[in-house]
């Protein structure tokens, strides 16, 4: 394959690099003789260049500490043993390592560059040295000297891995062990920090521009000290640092303390509500008793009330009666206490039973459509820590691979649904209220239905996603207070979340990856066409023909668009374009824009009316039957593994192009639209035993709130990581199950403490019986 041909090219000249730099100090029989003692135990290390390459010695290392010395002289220290003569006698001794006290160990001395020292990055040099800077002077002398922290903190860097020609070009080090380490003495007291440095290679068109090496330094120095100590001196290799990040230990902000507050009083409520429901079940538990022993003395049948709590009873007096005894026997501020319960609310979301004349494959369908979502950003979420990043490009050439490269597919199955759903339902509430529509409820349900818990997430994840976590890609990736032009998904919210309370944040900032919640681009898409579905309906319902008049040009909008954005940008749908700077179909320009996204949503809306109109008196002929199942997975197969070719050398023509782009959403809508037919009009056979099993059914209730947090547990599990991740396909399966149940049982939690509390008070405050 041709990717793999130039990334092959591309790493022989890396591999070239590499060699180059990295001279290996056990490369004979004598060395390995001294490596080894005499009982054929290993030899503590000398020095430095004993536990590190020299790639990493020379490029790093040993630049840090030539600029120290250059600070420390620029003070007017006459030279650095004069300093450390002069502090040595008042540091606190570690213990000795026992090598031969005979035998000196190379001094980590600054050898005079070939080049001139460049000073322009030290006119603003401070009269006395930084904390820094003193403890890397603290550092350099104990490094000479052997002391065991010293070379445990050298050991920790980064080192040239095996790999290289996989694409191993992250070489993070050992985080643990660097922030393990300590030195105390009577003068000065630190600890080991991580860093991770970012190196570009200087030479132009250089075929591997950068690797990024971990580093372990005291803890008094920042990123930014780092960076200007590797800077201030010109290095003998071909790189130049371009980045560093370094872990970072946070206090607790006053947003962070609110967030706990808050959920803390949330907290205090639910224990409130679960008591009051407890103390609340007994009372009425033995008051039941009490009537049940009057009654059978009286030769009596049971009172209606018991029959709340009769498993056995079957009287469709059942759920009125249920409703009775709680308005009866509560006050409001019962019925708010109860909103809290976790009894209440988890036994909300575990029952099984499915409400007469619901449409119960659509749970299956929901919920094995959010396995997709997580499956696919358990994939795309890690591919920047792959250490044999290289070997994916064989994987996504497999033809098992395209369900997972093409997951995306997953979202429109939602957009089908909800079309569907708010269709079928207002329609049914229409017919049953003479054709009128509460408008006002309409909206105000579906904003408070969604918003609450939404907000509360994205509250946690601004304010206390940074201390769930630790690590130098870690602290950089949920910085809440970043160096001055950086900024990630945390800034993004600090700046943009008010987008997400309006949805709005799909068109507000313009990229995607700079969203509060970059996901959350589903969500803004869903309302806005939840927002004007209601006129579409409306018409259908009382005006037919401008109903489907006004579906159709919604539609010829969505596919005038796709067409003239494939025009325009010239998009592909390769998954890697060999441009690198030709757009491909997933662009933010089509990909979260409503306009380009709603022909699914159009869809489900005319399978919701269709059910409206005539479920329950659909015949249909097993020909029939058998060619709209062939039909469906046929074009269902073709969406998502029609661009197999692609990475055969079996590429799409412009015109085909433009036609995948403009239809594949559609088509897929379509696929669906026939699995639902048929499905809920009793042609679905086996594939509606699956998709209706009644145990998806609590997985659905809470599949909103799996779908909010699930890329935050992922995200927080992979940055977390102390090491790269060698991508194999087991590897990634056990990623997948991990992420998967970790994401429902936390979705539990949140549904039961946040969602099911807001659904219940929305409906005790708002008395939603009455309205859609």
């Amino acid at each position: 394959m041709y990717f793999n041909m130039r990334l092959s090219v591309i790493l022989t000249f890396i591999f070239a690099s590499f060699y180059c730099n990295a001279q290996f100090h056990v490369n004979n029989e004598q060395q390995a003789g001294e490596f080894l003692s005499k009982n054929k135990c290993i030899k503590t290390p000398q020095n430095a260049e004993d536990v590190m390459d020299h790639m990493v010695y020379s490029t790093l290392l040993q630049p840090m500490l030539q600029s120290v010395e250059y600070h420390l002289r620029s003070h007017k220290l006459r030279n650095q043993q004069e300093f450390f003569d002069k502090i040595k006698p008042a540091t606190k001794e570690l213990p000795s390592l026992g090598y031969a006290e005979n035998t000196a160990p190379k001094m980590l001395k600054a050898r005079h560059s070939t080049k001139d020292f460049t000073t322009e990055s030290l006119s603003a040099t401070p009269e006395s040295p930084s904390q820094c800077i003193v403890d890397l002077g603290y550092f350099n002398s104990d490094l000479q000297e052997g002391d065991l922290y010293a070379l445990m903190m050298v050991d920790a860097y980064g080192k040239l891995p095996p790999g290289v020609f996989q694409g191993s070009i992250t070489w993070p080090g050992l985080y643990d062990q660097c922030q393990s380490q300590s030195k105390s003495s009577n003068v000065t007291n630190f600890k080991g920090k991580h860093c991770i440095v970012f190196l570009y290679n200087v030479k132009p068109n250089a075929p591997f521009p950068s690797i990024n090496i971990g580093i372990c330094v005291p803890n008094s120095c920042d990123a930014e000290q780092i960076k200007s100590l590797l800077s201030s001196l010109p290095i003998d290799t071909d790189y130049m640092v371009t980045y560093t990040i370094c872990t970072k230990v946070y206090e607790y902000s006053v947003a962070a303390i609110a967030c706990l507050t808050t959920l803390a009083l949330l907290c205090a409520m639910i224990i409130i509500g679960t008591i009051y429901d407890l103390a609340k079940r007994r009372k009425e538990s033995a008051t039941l008793i009490f009537v049940d022993d009057k009654n059978n003395g009286e030769d009596m049948n049971i009172t209606e009330t018991s029959a709340t709590y009769n498993q056995c009873e079957t009287s469709p007096l059942l759920a009125a009666s249920e409703k009775n005894v709680i308005k009866q026997n509560d006050s409001f501020f019962g019925q708010f206490i109860l909103c809290f319960s976790m009894i209440t609310n988890g036994s909300k979301i575990l029952k099984t039973k499915q409400e007469e004349g619901s449409l119960g494959a659509l749970n299956g369908i929901r919920v094995l459509s959010l396995f997709w979502v997580i499956l696919g950003h358990t994939y795309s979420s890690s591919i920047t820590l792959y250490s044999n990043i290289l070997t994916i490009f064989d994987v996504i050439a497999r033809f098992s691979f395209q369900a997972i490269a093409n997951a995306t597919f997953s979202v429109d199955s939602f957009f089908f649904l909800s079309g569907l759903l708010v269709t079928y339902l207002t329609l049914n509430y229409m017919k049953k209220n003479n054709g009128r529509l509460n408008w006002v409820m309409f909206y105000v349900h579906r904003y408070l239905r969604l918003t609450p818990v939404y907000m509360l997430v994205i509250f946690i994840f601004t304010t206390l996603t940074p201390y769930f976590g630790t690590g130098s890609f870690y602290s950089y990736t949920f910085d809440p207070n970043p160096a001055p032009g950086v900024e990630n998904q945390l800034t993004y919210c600090q700046d943009y979340w008010w987008t997400n309370l309006l949805y709005i944040n799909n068109l507000y900032p313009s990229e995607l990856m700079r969203e509060c919640l970059a996901w959350g681009w589903y969500l803004a898409n869903d309302m806005q066409f939840f927002i004007i579905s209601p006129f579409i309906i409306y018409l259908l319902y009382h005006y037919f023909f401008a109903g489907v008049a006004a579906w159709c040009i919604l539609l010829l909008t969505c596919f005038s668009s796709l067409i003239g954005e494939s025009i325009k940008h010239d998009l592909t749908t390769e998954f890697i374009p060999e441009d690198p700077n030709q757009l491909t179909f997933t662009t933010d320009s089509i990909y979260v824009q409503p306009w380009s996204r709603i022909s699914p949503y159009l869809v489900g809306m005319a399978v919701g009316y269709i059910l409206y109109k005539y479920r329950g008196r659909v015949r249909i002929s097993i020909f029939v039957t058998v060619l709209g199942w062939v039909i469906a997975t046929v074009i269902g197969l073709a969406v998502v593994y029609g661009l197999y070719g692609n990475f055969h050398d079996n590429h799409l023509s412009k015109g085909g192009t433009v036609v995948y782009i403009t239809l594949c959403r559609f088509a897929w809508a379509v696929s669906l639209a026939w699995v639902v037919f048929a499905c809920t009009t009793g042609y679905g056979g086996p594939v509606n035993s699956l998709l209706s099993w009644s145990a998806w059914v609590p997985f659905a209730r809470i599949n909103y709130c799996a779908y909010l947090i699930h890329p935050i547990i992922i995200t927080v599990f992979y940055v977390s990581l102390p090491n790269m991740i060698y991508f194999t396909d087991s590897l990634m399966v056990y990623f997948f199950l991990g992420n998967l149940v970790l994401s429902y049982t936390c979705a539990f939690i949140l549904s039961v403490c946040a969602e099911a509390p807001f659904m219940a008070l929305e409906k005790l405050l708002l008395n939603r019986e009455k309205s859609v």
